[in-house]
């Protein structure tokens, strides 16, 4: 499926393929258990593929923009081909590494990363605010993402007080991305701040919140935390109020993307293998003109998240922000698709369980519910009418980000605003 791969890049794929056939016949008592993937991530650890997306200046294996690199996003694919929830605890390991090393200084890098590649400790989030158990919403809607989750000036740091829902890889990391707003700041675009929470510590705690109760991606633990008087020292907070919106050009939904190809690929294995063991069904039309649909479809969502990393990697940051957003909606319809039609390709035999196929469908159903893909969708409009778009424009406007400086605050001193 990826071609024009460097020798370096290659080698990253057979690796991950050589671990992904070992997680097609692992025990998936994970998912009915809703624990974490725990003997899968051995396997990726043993392999080195942790540090995939840890500059190699500080002991890993990716260049300066950490996970923002086709070799992640091949990677993570075949791992979410052989298992979709592996796939995500993966890109979301990835992702909070690359923004240590996209906007964290030398001594974060050095310590934090160098801890993930010297020693294949995780990493996790504190960021969402939703809670899945409450129906009114709470936010601030004027911007498409807002945080509540604010930081308490004391000496030192940082006194921080939250409830954290969706926290993915959260209970079994080490290092954790808290997200909150700067205090003196009132929006994300003025003072959205990235810092490092690292656990064990006094004050962070985690409950299931009826995770055990989900019905996809329950093998990633994205459980509720709360942050009570949690110390954050200065040395663990990642630039500038902001720097996340106004100087990191990177957005999720491209790595998120390249999961749903790989688990839209898991799916169609399973067609494929149903067909090859029972040729008879390729004597129906109908059933054979949907799997060369099914095909085309993959190739197409394929070639739109290849167009995507390479803008990336040209540094046109917002066309290829704005392919992001074009790529995620056609792997989210297309995995949608796939997994669904399989069934009816596969027939009774799809719903038993020496088949992943329902697996498969249950991760695509909640993975796709990350964003709202309209919002996502009408961005894409927006921008395309208006012939611009900036990578972080889903948070609001950047104009108005405020400095430590700004705000009275600084490493040094830590008075209240």
């Amino acid at each position: 499926m990826w071609t024009n791969l460097t020798d370096e890049q290659q080698e990253w794929l057979d690796i991950a393929n050589g671990v992904a056939a070992k997680l097609k016949t692992a025990d998936r008592s994970f998912d009915k258990e809703a624990r974490f993937t725990e003997e899968n991530f051995e396997l990726i650890r043993e392999a080195g593929l942790l540090k995939l997306a840890v500059p190699k200046e500080y002991g890993g294996l990716a260049p300066a923009a950490g996970n923002a690199h086709l070799g992640c996003y091949i990677v993570s694919e075949a791992i979410a081909r052989a298992c979709s929830t592996t796939g995500w605890n993966l890109i979301i390991h990835y992702h909070q590494c690359g923004a240590v090393a996209r906007l964290g200084n030398e001594e974060q890098k050095a310590r934090i990363l160098g801890d993930v590649a010297k020693n294949g400790v995780l990493m996790g989030s504190l960021g969402s605010e939703v809670n899945h158990q409450e129906t009114v919403h709470g936010k601030d809607t004027k911007t498409k993402l807002f945080f509540n989750a604010g930081m308490e000036p004391v000496e030192g740091g940082f006194r921080a007080n939250a409830s954290k829902h969706f926290c993915s890889n959260g209970p079994v990391a080490k290092y954790l991305l808290y997200w909150s707003i700067a205090p003196g700041s009132e929006t994300s675009r003025e003072g959205l701040t990235l810092s490092i929470v690292e656990a064990p510590t006094e004050g962070l705690s985690f409950s299931e919140n009826g995770w055990d109760k989900i019905t996809g991606l329950r093998g990633t633990v994205s459980w509720s935390a709360t942050l009570k008087d949690v110390f954050i020292p200065w040395k663990n907070v990642l630039g500038e109020p902001a720097d996340f919106i106004t100087k990191d050009p990177y957005t999720l939904e491209l790595s998120q993307g390249f999961h749903l190809i790989g688990c839209a690929n898991g799916a169609f294995d399973c067609v494929i293998d149903t067909l090859q063991k029972r040729p008879f069904l390729r004597s129906e039309e109908g059933l054979m003109v949907e799997v060369g649909d099914m095909a085309a479809q993959l190739q197409s969502a394929a070639g739109s998240a290849l167009y995507a990393t390479r803008l990336w990697e040209a540094e046109d940051w917002g066309n290829a922000a704005l392919a992001s957003l074009a790529a995620h909606h056609t792997a989210r319809e297309v995995a949608l698709h796939v997994a669904t039609k399989a069934y009816d390709i596969i027939g009774t035999r799809a719903l038993m369980e020496t088949l992943p196929l329902e697996l498969f469908w249950r991760d695509i159903r909640a993975a796709s519910l990350h964003t709202r893909d309209s919002q996502l969708v009408k961005l894409l409009a927006d921008a395309t009418v208006d012939g611009d778009y900036q990578p972080k424009q889903k948070y609001g406007d950047v104009a108005g980000a405020k400095t430590w400086a700004d705000l009275g605050l600084g490493p040094k001193t830590a008075e209240a605003v």
